[in-house]
């Protein structure tokens, strides 16, 4: 009777230990793909096998349909209570990536006039207004 409490015991201290393990905060994106943080607290974009596709940092992002545009930089620090309320504006050094999710292929370090391009290219006609994320701690 002993060995059964035991032993019953031993399971119930297995399944609180599962059920308290949580996963990162991550950010959803269509087709497999997602933001989260990096070590450093810093945003990366990550496909669904754990496979970062854009390193951290990413400054800001928007999502227009299968498509996910950015700005890849830190995110400037903000006097205001959120972060994420006004749109994300760069400067002439600023560097912007497109992931087409649909088919994986993606375009890094564009510059502003080359990222509308392409995303004029993919369907996108109005460049998304894209907006920094919250932080993650």
């Amino acid at each position: 009777m002993i060995r059964l409490w035991v032993i019953l015991g031993c399971v119930a201290v297995s399944l609180s230990a599962c059920a308290d393990t949580r996963a990162g905060p991550v950010v959803a994106l269509p087709n497999g793909y997602y933001l989260q943080p990096d070590r450093e607290g810093q945003t990366e974009l990550v496909k669904r096998d754990g496979h970062t596709v854009v390193p951290a940092p990413i400054a800001a992002y928007a999502v227009s349909g299968q498509v996910v545009a950015g700005a890849l930089g830190k995110a400037q620090p903000q006097n205001r209570s959120y972060a994420n309320d006004l749109p994300f504006h760069g400067g002439a050094e600023t560097r912007y990536f497109i992931l087409d999710t649909k088919t994986g292929l993606i375009d890094r370090g564009l510059d502003e006039s080359a990222w509308h391009r392409k995303l004029n290219e993919l369907g996108v006609t109005q460049s998304p207004e894209i907006y920094p994320l919250l932080p993650w701690r």
